[in-house]
């Protein structure tokens, strides 16, 4: 089977079907700049032989995470907070519930992040904020890495430029984790 049917069975955006065309996995592996692709991708084969950890894929998130603390307000420390306890956590430093609690705290932020932004007309700071703070609460890999691409991208945007800022931060993802893990041929 295709690894381009393999993802037709998983379900995957059809804009990732597209792109991915007659490539095999490790020929999009190779290519793909998308970073939250790759990290969705993860997820869906956790467990599987071959493939990383829960924890392993956790520290790819966090790490895509802490590239959007330079867009959290002065003084805002419970993004840093849940990213570091998701680390600790993969490290195996803390409990699960432990990680919760400081998750819960951040969720905070993400419900206060987004009033500000209402209050103050969705303007791009505000929104910004709240995504990255969304990002670090992120319990899923490729949702953080996505948030975290969004946010760079929205900080930046305007036209093409948003378009430009996303493609900048997801590539940068992508080789990052590519320098974490390659799929053997045959693993999907």
């Amino acid at each position: 089977m295709s690894f381009k049917q393999q993802l037709i069975d998983l379900d995957v955006c059809k804009e990732a079907i597209d792109w991915v065309e007659d490539r095999t996995i490790q020929q999009a592996w190779k290519d793909c700049p998308h970073g939250d692709w790759m990290l969705w991708l993860l997820e869906e084969m956790e467990g599987e032989k071959g493939w990383l950890d829960e924890k392993e894929i956790m520290l790819l998130g966090c790490w895509c995470a802490r590239r959007v603390l330079k867009y959290i307000p002065e003084g805002e420390t419970r993004p840093l907070k849940a990213i570091e306890a998701k680390e600790a956590w993969a490290r195996g430093e803390i409990t699960r519930e432990e990680m919760a609690v400081a998750l819960t705290s951040v969720w905070t932020a993400v419900h206060d992040a987004v009033i500000v932004a209402r209050n103050a007309a969705c303007n791009v700071t505000c929104t910004a904020a709240c995504a990255a703070a969304l990002a670090a609460a992120n319990a899923v890999a490729s949702d953080t890495a996505w948030v975290s691409v969004w946010i760079s991208a929205y900080d930046k945007r305007s036209g093409t430029g948003w378009t430009a800022a996303y493609d900048e931060e997801s590539l940068i993802q992508a080789n990052y984790i590519r320098t974490q893990f390659t799929p053997l041929k045959g693993n999907l």
